[in-house]
Formats: C-alpha cells, structure tokens, sequence
C-alpha cells in the first residue's frame, strides 16, 4: 500500500518469508484475521479462505494476506486471483474489487490491521534456551569462535572466519569465507559474504522502522525480509542495517561504510560505494555504484545517488542526484549553485552589515 519497492512488483521468492530466518505461524481462517485486525468482513470476495503466509501488494502470491491503503494502489491487479485475502480501506472496498479473487477485509487503516495479524502468521526464528552454539549450526573447522559468541540454529560460518567475543549470529545467517565479526556484533536475518570486516557494536538485520498509525494507538509493522551483504564489504563500529520488510535490504561488494551510520529497510548500496561517518538513508533509498558520501549525509526515502556521484558532508539529498555529479547543501544541490547561494549570502550579510556602520 506504500510507495516502498518492498511492495512493488518483483519476484515471488523475494517475497516470501525466508524459511531459513522465519516460522510460518499459519494457516489463520478469514474470521480469525477478521477477529485479530479489527477488519470486517466484506461481502466481496470467496467465502471458506484461508491465509498461509503475509505478502506485498502485487506479489501474485496465492493464500496471502497483502493490503492496499488507496484505491490507486489496486491499479493493475484487476483480473488477479488473489486466492488469499486483501485489507482495504473503506473507499477503496467501494471500488471494483470484485475482480480481485480471495476474500476482502475492510479497516479504516488497513496497515494496521496488517501488522496486528502478521505475527500471528509468521515469526522470526528465535534462539533456543541453553545452547550457546546450536548443534544444527554448520562451523568450518578452520573458524575461530572467541568467548561469548552465541550461533544459532542452521547458522553457516565460513573458513577462517573470526566470531570476536559476545558477538550473536542469529538463526539461519551465513557469515562467509574469511570474513571477521567484531565484538558485540548483532547479526540476524542475513547473508553476509567473505573477506567482510563487520566492525565492534554493529547491529545487522533487525526490524526496519516501520509503523501503522491510528488516532487511538501505534502498532510496529514487522520485517519479514533479509539483508544481503556482499564480498569485501567493511561495516563500521555501531552501524545499523535495517532488513526489509520484504525482499532485502542489500549492500554491494567492496562497499566501505564507516562507524555510526544507518540503512533503512529497503535500501540498496551498490558495489564500491564509500559513506562516511553518521551518514543515514531512509526507506527504500538507493546509492549507485562508485558514489561518495561525506560525513552526516542523510538520504531521503525512495530517493536515488547515481553511480559515481560525490555528495558533500552534512548534506540533505531530498531529490535523485544524476550519475556522476557533485552535489551539496541542505537541501542538496549541484555544488556550482549551491556555492553561487552561499556566496550571495554572504554578500547580502556584508552590504547589510556596511550599511549599518554607515
């Protein structure tokens, strides 16, 4: 229902809680989900359905439950068979759903009464009690596990990885070839590549910020998607990595990002990208390959750096900077206008402050 690529169009398997970092809770009959949201029951649809697994809009996934906030976001599925079930919102059930297949549920906001039943139906794998190294995790004899590091289950670790003191590898990840974990490190839901240095306090693959709001409460939307990590990528100390709410948030190999930055869910990093300290992108936000960022960057949602731009520290990119180009200010510009305003800033300060001593 939102403009983030995790509810585009894309393959299905991107779309699907991985069963390697998820349980699939499911399935829930239409009048439990209808019990769980808040939803009513529409009078459209096919009566007996019953729901599997939670999906994107436009996924074509059969036996999901997805939503769509607009009627201008069902543009295009007519004729879909659904097979599952759909929460709109009122103005949007009044409109020619009858098309859709599946069974349609009603919510005043219907992200919300997605996210009070998405737990319901999938969950992420949890560690088991007691066990610090889980006996399903797969350990190259060659790796080296130093004091407090916890595994879990299904876990992959490459040759000659190093798993530094209390770091946490969460069920399902795969940690390749040579490839160094630093202390304290959080690691869920996500595939990282070999030769990495994962940096001390790094946070990689927890929920996206994501959540449905109503004029009574506000509700966390769950992250069902992975983060995916390519070869020789450095991640800086304290870095978070958002995983995606559906499909990856993915970091392209030889990729440098300092200490203290953020990546939204969604993102997409391309390969040699560097991003200095502080730096932050929100949702669904992409970085070209070869682009540089200064320091306290911060990129807005859905928005895109072409390949081999530089932007200047402390920038605010708003809108998509061209490939190649050199851009900076708040909001960001290309760097010739943004000097041309700063030098006429001054110049007004300067006559103004002439004129006063006159």
């Amino acid at each position: 229902g939102s403009r983030c690529r995790c509810c585009r169009p894309a393959a299905i398997g991107r779309n699907v809680a991985d069963p390697r970092f998820y349980d699939r809770l499911g399935p829930l009959s239409i009048e439990e989900i209808a019990a769980l949201s808040g939803a009513a029951i529409s009078d459209s649809g096919r009566a007996g359905t019953r729901v599997e697994g939670l999906a994107p809009l436009n996924a074509g996934l059969r036996g999901h439950l997805c939503y769509a906030e607009s009627e201008k976001s069902l543009k295009g599925l007519q004729g879909t068979d659904l097979d599952g079930a759909i929460v709109l919102a009122p103005q949007a059930a009044a409109g020619p759903i009858a098309d859709l297949g599946g069974q349609v549920l009603v919510h005043s906001t219907p992200r919300l009464a997605f996210a009070r039943v998405a737990g319901q139906l999938v969950r992420p794998r949890r560690f088991e009690p007691g066990e610090r190294v889980h006996a399903t995790a797969s350990i190259d004899a060659s790796a080296r596990l130093m004091p407090g590091a916890v595994i879990g289950a299904g876990a992959e670790i490459g040759a000659d990885t190093l798993i530094e003191p209390n770091a946490v590898i969460g069920p399902g990840c795969r940690i390749g070839a040579g490839t160094r974990i630093g202390a304290g490190v959080s690691i869920a839901c996500a595939i990282i590549g070999s030769h990495c240095n994962i940096l001390a306090g790094a946070v990689i693959g927890e929920d996206g910020f994501g959540v449905a709001v109503s004029a009574a409460e506000t509700v966390d939307v769950p992250h069902l998607g992975i983060v995916l990590i390519g070869d020789h990528v450095t991640i800086g100390a304290h870095t978070a990595i958002d995983r995606a709410l559906f499909g990856a948030t993915e970091i392209g190999s030889h990729t440098k990002i300092d200490n203290h930055c953020h990546i939204a869910h969604n993102c997409r990093i391309g390969e040699r990208v560097i991003m200095a300290g502080f730096s932050g992108m929100a949702g669904s936000a992409e970085i070209g390959e070869g682009a540089m960022l200064g320091g306290r960057v911060g990129i807005y949602d859905h928005t895109r750096v072409g390949a081999g731009a530089r932007i200047a520290a402390t920038a605010a990119v708003n809108r998509d900077v061209p490939p190649g180009e050199t851009w900076a200010g708040n909001p960001a510009q290309p760097l010739r206008d943004n000097m041309r305003e700063i030098a006429e800033l001054r110049r007004l300060v300067k006559a103004k402050n002439n004129k006063k001593k006159d």
